[in-house]
């Protein structure tokens, strides 16, 4: 038997949201079957309890899941939550739940898990917006996650082709603005007053105004929380700048239904 992996599901799509009975099927055949993004051939992971390490969820609603992370909880699995709520406008999430309703659910999660389970993704950050607006939804969301959780990521969107093309109608939103550094101040400085550590992710720009780097599947984080689960050491970057631990990404791109218009893997 190798070593135990860390398991993200995913960066490719909101498995939580849209494939829990998926992901419960393939528990049950002890693997996860998909599509390699690039070369297209079928690859298989383990998902054995002794063959996986910890499971990071990456998700905007984790509500149909539910009964899944009931199931993973009996059988002794670790897992964590990278849980994305930004308060941006329907224009740009079209298909994202109201923010109220986030709000709901990421505290029925904390209270189900525990706050240091659940991470606050408020990601991302367009270049280009209003740093007061920023400022504002981080506010509100922040005050009503306090005690939730004790960890929140931002990142700055880089501005793909497929990102730009999807956003043509509002172009301002991907020019880089010095003032936002106002805002990733402030920012922190909220984030500090509720009990919420602000980490940047693949973002030179924030590390630089004072956001400090950090990674999003976390080893290190990972021991602490489920000592003896065999949690990979070192990092293992999945793209510049990325500080992140190893682990095996399952899932599709182009899968993902919340229609984000600035997402990489719509």
């Amino acid at each position: 038997m190798g070593q135990p992996l860390v398991i993200s599901a995913s960066r490719r799509t909101d498995i939580p949201a849209f494939f829990a009975g998926w992901f419960g099927a393939a528990l049950t055949a002890g693997s996860a079957e998909y599509e390699a993004p690039y070369t297209g051939k079928t690859v298989s992971v383990p998902l054995a309890r002794e063959d996986v390490a910890a499971f990071v969820f990456w998700t905007r609603n984790p509500v149909p899941f539910l009964p899944v992370l009931s199931r993973l909880e009996r059988a002794g699995y670790p897992s964590i939550f990278q849980y994305t709520v930004t308060g941006l406008p329907k224009a740009l999430e079209p298909l994202v739940p109201p923010m109220d309703e986030a709000v709901r659910s990421f505290s029925d999660l904390s209270r189900r898990i525990g706050p240091e389970r659940v991470l606050w993704r408020f990601d991302p950050i367009l270049p280009g917006e209003d740093p007061r607006e920023v400022v504002a939804r981080f506010d509100a969301l922040s005050a009503k996650l306090a005690g939730m959780t004790s960890r929140c990521t931002v990142s700055l969107a880089h501005p793909y082709r497929k990102s730009v093309r999807a956003t043509r109608e509002t172009p301002a939103i991907w020019e880089p603005s010095e003032r936002m550094r106002d805002a990733a101040e402030e920012i922190l400085r909220m984030g500090a007053q509720r009990g919420i550590r602000v980490v940047s992710c693949c973002s030179p720009r924030l590390a630089a105004w004072g956001v400090p780097a950090a990674a999003c599947i976390n080893g290190e984080l990972l021991r602490r929380i489920f000592p003896g689960s065999g949690i990979p050491v070192g990092v293992a970057p999945g793209r510049t700048g990325c500080l992140c631990s190893a682990a095996r990404d399952i899932g599709s791109y182009r899968t993902c239904r919340h229609g984000c218009r600035y997402c990489y893997a719509a």
